[in-house]
């Protein structure tokens, strides 16, 4: 009869009850992962997704850190450097996107087209009736998995610095993000920043914690876990280039609030940021300038460069921009826009709110006190750098401030959970009812999503693969093509392809002294994006090419064969010579 009673009780308040609710969740995330992966993904959903799967294939397919989507500011780049030694478009060095998210992502490619799961070169028989390139799955498949293990670890940093109650809520509040199960969806390095993220708070509790009990009770200070920490937080830049403010604030401000583990975390992150520190000595090397071309962020969509102009310039005087004259006046109009719009910025608009909050709270815990002020830390770091890349007008591929999901879920539910025990109701049960309407709010959207989803069936900008697969049997190996929505073309059709120029004049000199343009593609990615009246307006991006857009024949381009293709002949592609039936 003992040992009955004991099994109940650990059922109800032991250690069994711990491990249901975390099975649970668990059972919980996976099915949610599964559900909004097969009902919603329709393949990659933007420009910097494919941009960054199309790098990794040439890494999994033994052609390095090149490039098949070449900017024209990048040829120019790298055109002013070495004038006609530069490296040749079917070679062309990758000088944007850093390097870590490519690699794994090209480590997964090989592994899929070693076992056979996917391939990568397609058959005319495989192309009919498809809708979803299959390596895309092997994409959605990495970001699910990077969204499950970001829920763990966000569950075993609330547990572990605070409680139970608050790991459930704040597992809760993470994954009711609906901008987070569209960066899952569409693709990018999202997800992997806030695994990222996520990560290094959950070790950076641990040893904290750790150091809690020392004082307490003697034993070890966590030194690991802080060197751990600082890996994880070391690699961030590696992944995306704004992480680097965070992570030097970080660094900074850990010798002020880690008495005994800041030299195990400042270990980690000089041995995380070694890969960034490469990475940027080979942007040297290649380009000229550490930054390659990420300096351009500072000015796109600028008044002189609306839209996507800047990079779609080749004839560049960087001396003639006043660049740091105009730094200023783009970071108080991206500053602006951030704080318009409030704590959403972070994922979760209730969350980022409760977020906020606890940053101001006085937490009693030394565990709870450095996390709250180095993350704290962070967000302010990340904010500034921010307003320098983002204003009103641009749309990021992938927000940066939405890595900090997983300290604002933590500290937000430990928040809340506190302003519950200070109202001190006299039924606990009210509390707790309140706990799960509020958590309930959190995850509606994602809710919604769950059960009235009608996804459409191609991603938009209309990326419909299969006319990209069957492009490929019209092209030469390595020939050169250029088109509107050149990510796409680059990694369905596995051809070079230039983004369509700022001018006429651009295109004709890439055409005539860089490499010959066999082909020009338009779809609704630039026609769609304006009303004709807006495209044809003296500062448009598209002015230039208006006419194409408008599906208007150009007597003044080499390329004088045309034919529209699907979906509803909405595509229009140009050729120096006709290859199709």
């Amino acid at each position: 009869m003992s040992g009955l009673q004991d099994w109940v009780y650990q059922v109800e308040s032991g250690g069994v009850r711990i491990w249901l609710v975390r099975v649970a969740l668990f059972c919980l995330v996976v099915g949610m992962a599964a559900w909004i992966g097969i009902n919603e993904f329709h393949g990659l959903g933007n420009r910097e997704s494919m941009d960054l799967a199309q790098q990794a294939r040439q890494l999994a397919t033994g052609k390095g850190f090149t490039t098949e989507f070449v900017r024209p500011l990048a040829l120019w780049q790298l055109r002013s450097k070495y004038g006609n030694d530069a490296p040749p478009i079917a070679n062309f060095p990758e000088t944007l996107n850093p390097p870590l998210y490519p690699v794994i992502l090209g480590g997964i490619f090989r592994l899929g087209e070693l076992s056979h799961l996917v391939k990568f070169k397609l058959t005319p028989e495989d192309v009919r009736g498809m809708k979803v390139y299959p390596p895309d799955y092997l994409v959605l498949a990495f970001h699910l998995l990077l969204v499950l293990f970001s829920a763990v670890c966000v569950y075993g940093w609330a547990e572990r610095q605070f409680d139970v109650g608050v790991a459930i809520l704040a597992a809760a509040f993470f994954l009711g993000s609906t901008v987070l199960w569209d960066q899952a969806l569409s693709g990018g390095v999202a997800c992997l920043v806030v695994f990222l993220y996520a990560l290094a708070g959950y070790l950076l509790a641990l040893g904290c914690c750790q150091t809690e009990q020392m004082e307490e009770f003697g034993g070890g200070a966590g030194a690991v876990w802080y060197f751990l920490a600082g890996i994880a937080c070391g690699l961030l830049p590696s992944v995306q280039f704004i992480q680097i403010w965070p992570v030097l604030a970080m660094l900074g401000l850990a010798f002020v609030f880690l008495p005994h583990g800041r030299w195990g975390f400042f270990l980690g992150v000089i041995l995380g940021l070694g890969v960034f520190v490469a990475w940027m000595g080979r942007l040297w090397v290649v380009t000229g300038n550490p930054l390659g071309l990420n300096w351009a962020h500072l000015l796109a969509d600028s008044a002189k460069y609306p839209g996507t102009l800047l990079w779609r310039s080749y004839d560049f005087d960087l001396g003639k921009t006043e660049i740091w004259r105009k730094v200023g006046g783009l970071a108080i109009r991206g500053g602006a826009f951030l704080i318009s719009r409030g704590p959403q910025i972070c994922g979760n608009a209730l969350v980022g709110c409760l977020g906020v909050l606890a940053l101001i709270h006085p937490f009693r815990r030394f565990s709870a006190m450095v996390g709250r002020n180095l993350w704290g830390a962070a967000l302010a770091a990340l904010f500034l750098g921010t307003t320098f890349v983002q204003r009103e007008g641009i749309d990021p591929e992938v927000p940066p401030l939405l890595g900090l999901l997983p300290a604002a879920c933590v500290f937000g539910a430990a928040f809340l959970w506190i302003l519950i025990e200070r109202w001190k109701l006299e039924i606990e049960l009210l509390g707790q009812v309140f706990v799960v309407g509020v958590a309930f709010l959190a995850v509606t959207p994602t809710l919604s999503r769950l059960l009235l989803s009608n996804p459409t069936p191609f991603a938009y900008p209309p990326t419909y693969p299969p006319i990209f697969l069957y492009m490929r049997s019209w092209f030469e190996p390595d020939e050169l093509q250029a088109s509107d929505l050149p990510a796409a073309e680059a990694w369905y059709s596995g051809q070079p392809t230039l983004w369509i120029p700022s001018t006429r004049e651009d295109f004709l000199k890439i055409h005539d002294r860089v490499a010959p343009v066999f082909s020009i593609l338009f779809t609704p990615a630039s026609s769609d994006a304006r009303l004709y009246s807006q495209i044809l307006a003296e500062k448009s991006e598209w002015v230039a090419w208006g006419d194409l857009i408008q599906r208007q024949k150009a007597s003044d381009l080499p390329q004088a064969f045309a034919t529209s293709l699907p979906p509803n002949n909405e595509y229009l592609l140009l050729s120096i010579q006709k290859r199709w039936n």
